[in-house]
C-alpha cells in the first residue's frame, strides 16, 4: 500500500458512483421529474439503458469539471477521452430504450425534434447535470473510482450506476429524486 495515497471513506463510494449518471441537479430535475404521474416513471431496464447510453458525456463532463484541479497525469484527463470514446461504441445500441426512457420522463414525445437533437439533447442534459454536481475537492474520489470501474463493459457500468441511483432513491419523499422507477412487473429485475 502506498503511504502517500489518501484513504477512500468507503461511505462515499454509493455517492461517487451516482455521480457518474446523477440527473438531479435543480434544471434537470424540474425538466424531467413528475413524480406523482405514473405515466412519467422509467422501467429499472431503460434507467440502465440511459445510464449506459449517457456514459460518454458523462465521463466528458466529469473530466471537463474535474480537468483544472487534477494532476496532468490523472486517470481522467490521460485515460477518460479514450474511455469515453470506447463506451460511446457500446452505447449506441441502447440509444432506442433510453430514447423512451426520456419520452417517459419528460411527459412529452421527442419525436419531432429529429434523431440527431434528440441524442444531443441528452448528452447535454446529462454532461450539464454532472458538471454541476462535482465538486473541485472531490475531483480525486471521482477520478480514483473511474479509474477502479473502467475496466467494466458500458453495459455493466450502466447497469450499476442505475442499481445504485434507485438504492440512492428508495428513502427520497415524492419529489426529491429526478425519476420515478415503475413499478417491477412480474420477472423484471
Amino acid at each position: 500500500m502506498n503511504p502517500n495515497r489518501k484513504a477512500i471513506d468507503v461511505r462515499t463510494i454509493p455517492s461517487l458512483l451516482c455521480l457518474l449518471a446523477t440527473l438531479a441537479s435543480p434544471a434537470a430535475a424540474a425538466t424531467m421529474a413528475k413524480q406523482n404521474d405514473p405515466a412519467s416513471c422509467i422501467t429499472r431496464p431503460q434507467l440502465e439503458a440511459l445510464m449506459t447510453y449517457a456514459l460518454p458525456s458523462v465521463l466528458e463532463g466529469m473530466g471537463n469539471r474535474c480537468s483544472g484541479t487534477l494532476a496532468p497525469n490523472a486517470f481522467l484527463r490521460q485515460s477518460g477521452p479514450a474511455l469515453a470514446e470506447r463506451y460511446r461504441a457500446e452505447s449506441e445500441r441502447h440509444w432506442p430504450v433510453a430514447r423512451t426512457a426520456m419520452t417517459s420522463l419528460m411527459g412529452q414525445d421527442m419525436a419531432g425534434l429529429g434523431d440527431t437533437t434528440e441524442k444531443a439533447m441528452v448528452t447535454s442534459i446529462v454532461g450539464v447535470a454532472i458538471a454541476e454536481t462535482i465538486k473541485p475537492k472531490d475531483c480525486g474520489d471521482v477520478n480514483e473510482a473511474v479509474e477502479l470501474l473502467s475496466p467494466l463493459p458500458a453495459e455493466n457500468l450502466g447497469r450499476l450506476t442505475a442499481m445504485l441511483m434507485i438504492l440512492g432513491s428508495k428513502d427520497s419523499a415524492p419529489g426529491e429524486s429526478p425519476f420515478a422507477i415503475c413499478p417491477a412487473a412480474k420477472g423484471d429485475r
